[in-house]
């Protein structure tokens, strides 16, 4: 579909929400605590996924025929219509517990408007309204959250496991090391650089963590740092990626597609923002390293720079393709298509990274499997948007702000830091963004705030709930792989 553009938006989005529905149920057990002990699911698994495919499957063939009556709904449609949004519920409770909390808190909100005083008050709607809007209505559970999981998201993610099981990953330390292994600190600054450069590409704090910080964080503590300070750069740093140009994970994609710009466009924007973050970082690191009187490595420790781009330089071409695609005004989809058929044809130009057909099929798993998380949360992200469109929650939050700041930029900046980094916790970056930019960005657009500017403010704020106590999931990991205190790696973050 990115490659010959042959769907419709809702086709698409169906289609991947019916894959998605299925593999969720497949991969993750009805508790935390269950395991999958048999090759073949659970009843309950298996029912929830024929509701899955008969819901999505019932909008793939009746969606013609509904449109054709001027959306006029019958009793089949809403019966559907119902199982769909319950399916997605359960897959979200599985996968992203607090959000599908949050997106019932919404959903309720819907139905109990009447009973809430002031200016978040309204008159409530039936459940028949409710399930037309979500549904089948396209600031739904079918809007633009899904529609950008089903593009841009599922295929940087996939971008990104064909990157990591090239070597790409290895060649990022190596490349690392040689600019900074020798200065003072030097394995925390390669730390920096190293997931600055694979937190843009796979687009999750977290997963950033649990690969790059494997190798940094023991090479940290070896140097002599301690255990949270180094947990905390590596959080830190993995946390940044998010909004780093040029593949900003995904998120700026997302970002062009609400703007109505280019991609490059969004991509120039970040670029002083990602600087002057990852600047402060490696200054922080550097006079930790100074204070503490830490030397860089021992040179035999550190491989030449012209060896590691003769053996490894080669994985680069990905990325050199994706640049060239972006910049030569190809969309972003076309770009990483491309982009990872390059990643494999340039695995081949050397023995030691050549992919088989297992390495090409592991990649092609691990890309589905890790799309999942992310294509789940921006599913039930759908009940938030809708209901924000719906009851007008968006609008009337926007007056609430501007009462209560007089009209300070500054005062709503603060407030709306504030609920970013709150909405965007425990919630994938991509999906962060999607909420914020629905309800915050709104806010300052309507006080002069250039809507470019807006946007990237809730992104970057909303991005860094991931170190951010009390939910901090990238510190929190980080902790877990450094082998120390949670609480204090988060506020050292």
């Amino acid at each position: 579909a990115a490659g010959s553009g042959v769907f419709d938006a809702i086709t698409l989005r169906a289609w991947h929400m019916m894959f998605l529905l299925v593999v969720t149920f497949l991969l993750y057990p009805i508790t935390k605590k269950g395991k999958r002990t048999v090759k073949f699911p659970p009843v309950f698994d298996l029912i929830c996924i024929l509701l899955s495919i008969a819901s999505t499957g019932y909008l793939l063939v009746s969606y013609q025929t509904i449109v054709l009556r001027g959306g006029y709904l019958l009793l089949p449609d809403y019966i559907f219509g119902t199982i769909g949004i319950l399916m997605i519920f359960e897959a979200a409770r599985r996968v992203v517990g607090n959000l599908a909390i949050l997106a019932f808190i919404f959903l309720l909100y819907n139905f109990l408007g009447s009973y809430i005083p002031g200016i978040f008050g309204h008159g409530g709607f039936s459940v028949n309204r409710v399930i037309d809007y979500l549904f089948y209505g396209s600031e739904g559970v079918f809007g633009i959250a899904i529609g950008v999981s089903a593009t841009f998201v599922f295929l940087f993610i996939l971008f990104g496991a064909f990157l990591s099981r090239s070597g790409f990953s290895q060649f990022i330390n190596d490349f690392a090391l040689t600019i900074a292994g020798r200065s003072p600190g030097g394995p925390a600054k390669v730390a920096v650089i190293a997931s600055s450069l694979m937190g843009m590409i796979n687009g999750s704090a977290l997963a950033n963590v649990a690969t790059t910080g494997t190798l940094t964080i023991p090479l940290m503590k070896k140097n002599g740092y301690k255990a949270r300070f180094a947990a905390a750069v590596e959080a830190v740093a993995s946390t940044g990626g998010q909004f780093a140009p040029p593949i900003m994970g995904a998120a700026g994609f997302v970002m062009a597609e609400y703007l109505g710009v280019s991609y490059t466009v969004v991509m120039v924007a970040a670029i002083i923002p990602a600087i002057l973050y990852y600047l402060t970082l490696i200054m922080v690191v550097h006079f930790e390293a100074k204070r503490l009187g830490l030397k860089g490595l021992s040179k035999e420790n550190i491989p030449k720079a012209m060896d590691v781009l003769k053996k490894q330089g080669h994985l680069s071409l990905p990325l050199i393709v994706l640049m060239g695609l972006l910049f030569m005004g190809y969309t972003p989809l076309y770009a990483a298509v491309f982009s990872i058929i390059a990643c494999v044809v340039a695995s081949w130009l050397r023995k030691e990274t050549r992919m088989g057909l297992k390495e090409i099929i592991l990649a092609l798993e691990e890309g589905a499997k890790g799309a999942v998380g992310v294509a789940v949360a921006c599913a039930v992200i759908g009940v938030i948007i809708g209901t924000v469109s719906l009851t007008g929650l968006g609008l009337n939050f926007g007056y609430a702000v501007m009462n209560y700041t007089n009209d300070s930029l500054l005062i709503a900046g603060l407030l709306v830091m504030l609920m970013s980094i709150i909405l965007g916790m425990g919630v994938p970056g991509v999906a962060a963004y999607v909420i914020v930019a629905t309800v915050g960005a709104p806010v300052l657009i309507n006080l002069g705030v250039t809507p470019l500017a807006a946007h990237m403010f809730v992104l970057i704020y909303a991005c860094l709930s991931n170190i951010t106590p009390p939910v901090a999931l990238a510190s929190y990991v980080a902790a877990g792989i450094a082998g120390t205190n949670q609480n204090q790696v988060s506020l050292t973050a």
